[in-house]
């Protein structure tokens, strides 16, 4: 298969390495030093099971490579949408896109069934935060999605270098919540890399099982610097991210979705990670832009959008707002 992974970070770059090490004709998008880096000495991943190294195609620019089977968005939510134009190129009609990100994604209303999903007009509703023109839903034909939910944990330790957990499971399924034999194809690919998907034809559970678990550890992490053990071992943070969890239920329910965890399960889950960093938190310490709307915005949005009250969400909207905002002026200034 050909595939180009759009963003060699931690996530993007530990399935890149898979996929390569498993056969396929794998390309890299990636920046500064890190494309350097993998030019010249290849992308390795360190995982329990060893060290593995390939050397695939790279380069800063999407625009490098031709037509593929598969494009895999590995990029932070809020890097799509400049994005999405450059990637013109690689698609072909039956051009699979798998953006492997967190949050709620920019596509969730297209093709969903809820009482939401609709404008007066009946066009398919947007969310405002994360893709207030409708310039994303038109740049990208909604026919090339498959939605990802990621479950693991990677990051990037230095310029070509992935440490990850070991765990590569990728729940995957059509955006019109119907099976299809793509997914199961897809599934199989990344089985035999090694992988561990799962294809469901009810994506948005999946969406939303994991969001539960970001938008209430990820914004905790990072304004307290603590990592899943330190969360899970302070009794006065877990009430809080216990609150989060109750009120995203509840609105995950209330978009017709079944968000497949209780707080006691998904805390549980969390706690079993271990000493990990969340992204938000590698994010921070990397003074990189943090996902705030996808994690945070988008959720207190649909709040409105459907009358829930969400004060615990929207406090910690206001706060990683502020810490973001923050770290970006350091960073300017710098």
């Amino acid at each position: 298969m050909q595939i180009v992974v759009v963003g060699a970070g931690a996530i993007g770059g530990s399935m890149a390495v898979k996929l390569a090490h498993a056969g396929h004709a794998v390309g890299v998008v990636a920046r500064g030093v890190h494309m350097q880096t993998i030019v010249r000495e290849g992308l390795t991943l360190h995982d329990p099971s060893g060290t593995t190294t390939v050397h695939p195609h790279a380069s800063d620019r999407p625009e490098d490579f031709g037509p593929q089977d598969l494009v895999v968005l590995g990029v932070k939510a809020h890097q799509i949408p400049s994005l999405l134009p450059r990637l013109r190129g690689m698609l072909r009609p039956d051009t699979m896109v798998l953006p492997a990100i967190n949050g709620i994604p920019w596509w969730y209303f297209q093709h969903d069934s809820s009482a939401f999903a609709r404008e007066r007009d009946g066009s398919w509703a947007r969310i405002a935060c994360l893709d207030g023109d409708g310039s994303m839903a038109s740049e990208l034909d909604a026919a090339h999605l498959i939605g990802c939910v990621v479950h693991g944990s990677a990051e990037l330790t230095a310029p070509g270098h992935i440490t990850a957990n070991g765990q590569y499971r990728y729940i995957i399924g059509e955006i019109t919540h119907r099976a299809s034999d793509r997914v199961s194809a897809l599934a199989d690919v990344l089985r035999g890399a090694g992988c561990d998907p799962q294809s469901t034809d009810r994506i948005r559970d999946a969406v939303w099982m994991k969001l539960i678990g970001n938008a209430a550890f990820n914004p905790v992490a990072a304004l307290t610097r603590a990592r899943m053990d330190q969360i899970c071992a302070n009794a006065g943070l877990l009430d809080l991210v216990r609150g989060v969890m109750i009120e995203l239920i509840a609105l995950a329910q209330a978009f017709g979705c079944d968000p497949q965890v209780d707080p006691d399960r998904r805390i549980a889950i969390g706690r079993a990670i271990g000493p990990v960093k969340p992204s938000t938190l590698q994010d921070l310490e990397s003074r990189r832009p943090l996902e705030v709307q996808a994690l945070l915005g988008a959720p207190v949005e649909l709040a409105r959008r459907a009358g829930l009250a969400t004060p615990l969400s929207e406090a910690l909207l206001a706060l990683l707002s502020e810490l973001d905002k923050r770290t970006s002026q350091s960073v300017s200034g710098a």
